[in-house]
């Protein structure tokens, strides 16, 4: 069983009927297929104020991180309860060592991107100082940031708890591709976020969705994370449709979740 969750940051459904009961096959229970979560309608518009990234510097990026990670815990917060989860806000980590110590254990950071420990609830955001010099022309650290939070709802909706439980009687090539829908359904409600929030940005909003989301066209396929072009469609079906109901991969036809 996996014990930690990386997101890596290089950042129309047709609705089946839900199969899952007490006695499902391996990844079709009533907690992936039917959770609450997609019950709870469109995220509203919010206004987030995005602190101005004038300088690349690390004191600047972790002023950023708190005034996000407060946007974050308030949009959040909202639909984890309304899907009548408990909320319970993410510790979050900020570090630009090239070797970072984790709860998950020690990781080596090559680009900015979060690290999401399960067992501890902490997202750590790591920021190289090669990543931090170009933030400035390519702003992912909020995008990394939210893909962060959305491992934490899936968790809190009890998600990622069942993915494992679930991983524990397949094949290896079960267990890839029920990987790949879970990180495929972060993207999305990640995609839910980030349009939630989008028109009142200032310095992400700037350089359009094309360096947040259609950029992972260009990232290559991947068995655990799925495929570029899904991880386009789904983060883009986020941003359009604002719904957790939107990122239910668990039904969603198999093309659209390889």
């Amino acid at each position: 069983m996996r014990t930690l969750l990386v997101a890596l940051m290089a950042g129309a459904l047709f609705s089946l009927p839900l199969t899952g009961t007490a006695h499902a096959a391996p990844g079709t229970s009533a907690v992936l297929t039917g959770n609450p979560l997609y019950k709870t309608g469109a995220i509203p518009r919010q206004t987030c104020e995005e602190p101005a990234f004038t300088s690349a510097s690390h004191d600047g990026a972790r002023l950023y991180v708190i005034e996000m990670s407060a946007c974050l815990d308030r949009v959040w917060s909202a639909q984890v309860r309304k899907a009548g989860f408990t909320w319970t806000k993410p510790k979050v980590v900020v570090s630009h060592k090239d070797r970072v110590k984790t709860a998950c254990g020690p990781y080596y950071p090559g680009d900015t991107f979060s690290l999401y420990c399960i067992g501890t609830g902490t997202i750590y955001l790591m920021v190289t100082d090669s990543a931090l010099s170009n933030e400035l022309d390519h702003p992912r650290m909020l995008e990394s940031l939210a893909i962060g939070y959305s491992y934490h709802v899936q968790q809190l909706g009890g998600i990622l708890s069942e993915e494992r439980r679930a991983e524990a009687k397949m094949s290896k090539k079960q267990r890839w591709a029920l990987s790949a829908k879970v990180s495929l359904q972060n993207l999305c409600l990640t995609g839910a976020f980030l349009g939630s929030v989008w028109d009142s940005l200032s310095h992400t909003k700037a350089y359009g969705t094309d360096l947040i989301i259609d950029w992972k066209s260009v990232e290559g396929d991947h068995k655990e994370q799925g495929k570029a072009k899904n991880r386009v469609y789904w983060e883009q079906r986020g941003f359009d449709t604002l719904r957790p109901g939107a990122c239910n991969t668990f039904t969603a036809p198999a093309g659209r979740v390889a």
